[in-house]
């Protein structure tokens, strides 16, 4: 009887071992690029109640609100220049560069923008979210 009281124990604790192993803590720095790469490819297809996803709640509304209904509006690129995370690794300025055009005119403008993010966790147990702390920027 103690024998397989002993045995149960030990299994159990392998298997815990197990279960622990197998779980990977992802540090928000590398979370980031996924985060961004989404947005940006959100914006170039138009998508933008999915790019304000990745806003936070204090600046999605503005962005809504000037994005969201404006069929003139054409993005045809929105590539990284330049990433800085401070040293926390929790905040991150991005430079980007925006090639669009409105219609009806076909000349594409470009412009530089900075969008700074910010990682969020909601508690210990989920892997937390990196979202626009920034307002998008007007464009001309």
């Amino acid at each position: 009887m103690v024998g397989r009281t002993v045995w149960r124990c030990f299994s159990a604790a392998l298997m815990l071992l197990a279960l622990l192993a197998c779980a990977t803590v992802v540090r928000p720095v590398e979370m980031f690029p996924a985060s961004n790469e989404d947005f940006a490819k959100r914006l170039r297809w138009l998508d933008y109640s999915g790019a304000a996803q990745h806003m936070a709640e204090s600046v999605r509304g503005d962005f809504l609100e000037r994005f969201a209904d404006n069929e003139d509006l054409r993005v045809v690129d929105f590539d990284i220049e330049r990433v800085e995370f401070r040293a926390d690794g929790r905040k991150v300025i991005v430079w980007h560069v925006l090639e669009y055009y409105m219609l009806p005119s076909a000349t594409v403008k470009k412009e530089r923008i900075q969008l700074e993010w910010e990682f969020r966790e909601e508690n210990k147990l989920l892997p937390g979210t990196w979202s626009i702390i920034s307002e998008f920027p007007r464009l001309p």
